[in-house]
């Protein structure tokens, strides 16, 4: 059974499930679809029928009723925020349908379909108008007045050690020569005393689409959380705005970020102390996560050498090693 099938318990034909949710969506009738096949988490596909193109994400058999709930809650806050996010779609169950499918009992939601690529797909860089409207976004998202209960997620800089501890074993000698030294940093981190509030944490370039025209949409609220209000700005700095080659690109990209975030939230100077400490740790998860992934099959063989890549070129700039 394919990993992602497996993630479902579903034993299966694509096609049945998506037969299962133009029924339940009144989507009229099916004509195609197809598995996405980046991410470490849930089952997605696109569903095209009669009526339209449509997003599907099938929650993984481990998130409980009340997870599942609540990514659906989250994603309607978003929306009522004016979030650049797609909509969701309503079933006869509401937003959140509950299928069996060739004996399999499915959580799903549908949402409306961004025809374009993720920016991991057009892997082209983000100009300065589009950094901007990223973190007029990511303050945006720091403003919803929500704090959801506390999904784990394997990613988040907050949970560096406990990560560290599971997945350290599975570096190599170098990626453990540039982690391990963070290990005292992040000890150093007051993460308590830091100003928190809800956090996408996964503004990353697999969830971040440009659409024909040229707009952005910001997607997954998987692994949103209440956490340190710097989450946010460090996970894009380690990602979208870092320039693999060039380390006076990554700290203008982030300098402009910096500047458009505050004119909505002013950082406060414990925040912008510990945002170099943050990023480093941010680079770390990418190298703890693809290191992880690789060892037990999880994600492509692809998607675990992106993350290695980034995070080792990410480390080696912010210490200065060749």
């Amino acid at each position: 059974m394919n990993e992602k099938y497996k993630r479902i318990k579903y034993n299966g034909r694509l096609e049945d499930i998506s037969l299962a949710v133009c029924e339940k969506f009144n989507l009229e009738e099916f004509l195609s679809n197809n598995l996405v096949a980046m991410g470490y988490e849930d089952f997605n596909f696109s569903l095209e029928t009669t009526k339209g193109k449509y997003f599907v994400k099938v929650f993984w058999d481990y998130r409980t009723d009340k997870d599942c709930k609540r990514y659906v809650d989250v994603m309607l806050k978003a929306k009522e925020a004016q979030i650049k996010t797609p909509g969701l779609l309503e079933s006869k169950q509401g937003y959140l349908c509950k299928l069996k499918v060739n004996d399999a009992n499915l959580r799903l939601c549908v949402m409306d379909f961004i025809d374009g690529k993720t920016l991991y797909e057009s892997n082209g860089p983000l100009n300065p108008k589009e950094i901007k409207f990223l973190a007029r976004q990511a303050a945006l998202i720091n403003s919803i007045d929500i704090k959801p209960k506390p999904v784990y997620d394997s990613w988040a800089i907050v949970n560096f050690l406990e990560e560290y501890k599971k997945k350290g074993k599975f570096m190599s000698k170098p990626d453990t020569y540039l982690v391990k030294p963070l290990i005292e940093e992040f000890k150093s981190l007051d993460l308590e005393g830091l100003p928190h509030c809800f956090v996408h944490g996964d503004i990353i370039s697999t969830n971040v689409m440009k659409d024909k025209k040229g707009q952005l949409w910001i997607i997954d609220f998987a692994v949103s959380n209440y956490y340190p209000r710097i989450q946010e700005l460090a996970v894009l700095a380690c990602n979208l705005l870092f320039d693999t080659k060039n380390e006076s690109k990554s700290k203008d990209n982030l300098d402009i970020a910096l500047k458009e975030y505050q004119k909505n939230i002013k950082l406060t100077e414990q925040e912008l102390t510990a945002l170099p400490t943050y990023i480093k740790l941010a680079h770390a998860m990418h190298i703890l996560g693809g290191s992880n992934g690789k060892a037990k099959g999880l994600g492509t063989p692809k998607e675990n050498e992106y993350w290695l890549d980034l995070g080792r070129s990410g480390l080696k700039q912010m210490l200065n090693l060749p």
